[in-house]
C-alpha cells in the first residue's frame, strides 16, 4: 500500500551529491548501464507526454515467428530485474525476449506522471492528496494508445518480433492498468501479468468491466493467459505496512479488504474458455506492497516465455 511513498524516497536517493562531497580519491563516475540494454525518448502524440524507453535485446537468433516482447511498466523499477531474468533464463535454455520497460526522462515526476497514465479514471473528491486535482488522473486510455499506436510499431520495426506473442507486465497502479486492458481490449497481448493490481481504485470500480470480459472468454471469442499475484503481508492485519492504530489502521485495513486480489483471480480461474485461456494465481509469503515487485516481475518473466 505504500509504494509512492517509498518509490518517490528511492528517487530522491538517486539525486547527484554536491562535488564538494566527493573525496579526491575516489574514482570517477559514469552512467551505470545494463547488459544488453539500449534506451531512447518517446514523444507521445496522443498524450502529449515524453517517455523513457528501455529496451533489452535477446542475444541468440529470433525464432521463426519472431522473438516475443514483454512491455513492462514502472521501468525505473521493474525493467532491470526482468530484462536480468530473461538473460539468466536464456543461459539456462528459456524462450527468449525483447523486454521494453516504460518509464519518464523526469525521474522525480514519475509518481505523478504514472498517476495520470496507469489509472481508467478519476479518483472521487475524497482520494484526493492535498495538491492533487482530478485530471492528474484517468489516462489509461491514451495511454493504451500511445503503447499501440506509438510505441510498438517502433519496436516491432526495429526487431523481428512476433506480434501474435506480446505481454503486459504492470504492477500496482500498473496492475491496474493491466486488468483494465485486458478487461477491455483482451486482444491486444497474448499474456498479462497484474501485481498485486490497485483494485481498490475508485470504489473498485474496475470489476464494473469483468462481467463483458468473462462473457467474451465464455463465448470464446479471446483466450488470453493472465497472471495474477499479490504479497501475504499486503492483505493481513499483521503486515509491518499497517500502522499500529487510529484512523490510518483502519484506512489500510479497509483498502486490504477491497483489494482482494484472490478473489477476481479465483473467479477468472473458473471460467471455461477456449483452447490457450489460463489464468495462474501467485502469492508470496512475507512480502509487502513494495517487497514483492522483484517477485512479481519475476514469476512475470517465467509465465511470459514458458509455455
Amino acid at each position: 500500500m505504500l509504494f509512492a511513498p517509498l518509490f518517490a524516497l528511492a528517487l530522491a536517493a538517486q539525486a547527484p551529491t554536491a562535488a564538494a562531497d566527493t573525496p579526491a580519491s575516489q574514482p570517477a563516475m559514469a552512467p551505470a548501464s545494463l547488459p544488453m540494454a539500449q534506451q531512447f525518448d518517446l514523444a507521445s502524440k496522443i498524450t502529449g507526454r515524453t517517455y523513457r524507453i528501455y529496451i533489452s535485446r535477446p542475444t541468440g537468433p529470433p525464432p521463426k515467428g519472431g522473438y516475443p516482447v514483454i512491455y513492462v511498466l514502472d521501468g525505473d523499477m521493474a525493467f532491470p530485474t526482468a530484462a536480468a531474468q530473461v538473460l539468466l533464463g536464456a543461459i539456462g535454455g528459456r524462450p527468449q525476449a525483447i523486454v521494453v520497460g516504460i518509464a519518464y526522462p523526469n525521474v522525480m515526476a514519475t509518481m505523478t506522471l504514472r498517476n495520470r497514465d496507469l489509472t481508467p479514471w478519476p479518483p472521487d473528491a475524497a482520494m484526493l492528496q492535498p495538491g492533487e486535482k482530478a485530471d492528474d488522473y484517468g489516462g489509461a486510455d491514451a495511454f493504451h494508445r500511445a503503447m499501440m499506436e506509438e510505441l510498438r510499431p517502433i519496436v516491432a520495426r526495429t526487431y523481428p518480433v512476433d506480434p501474435a506473442n506480446q505481454t503486459l507486465m504492470g504492477y500496482s497502479y500498473g496492475g491496474l492498468f493491466t486488468l483494465h486492458v485486458l478487461f477491455h481490449h483482451p486482444e491486444a497481448y497474448r499474456t498479462y501479468v497484474a501485481g498485486s493490481p490497485s483494485i481498490w481504485f475508485n470504489g473498485r470500480e474496475l470489476l464494473k468491466s469483468e462481467a463483458a470480459f468473462t462473457g467474451a472468454v465464455r463465448a470464446g471469442k479471446v483466450a488470453p493467459r493472465v497472471l495474477i499475484t499479490s504479497d501475504s503481508w499486503e492483505q493481513a492485519a499483521e503486515s509491518p505496512d499497517v500502522p499500529a492504530s487510529g484512523k490510518a489502521r483502519a484506512d489500510v485495513l479497509k483498502m486490504m479488504n477491497d483489494d482482494r486480489m484472490v478473489d477476481l483471480a479465483t473467479r477468472l480461474q473458473a471460467l471455461k474458455g477456449p483452447p490457450g485461456y489460463r489464468v495462474q494465481y501467485a502469492l508470496f509469503p512475507r512480502e509487502t506492497h513494495n517487497s514483492g515487485i522483484p517477485a512479481s516481475t519475476s514469476r512475470g518473466v517465467a509465465f511470459s516465455v514458458l509455455p
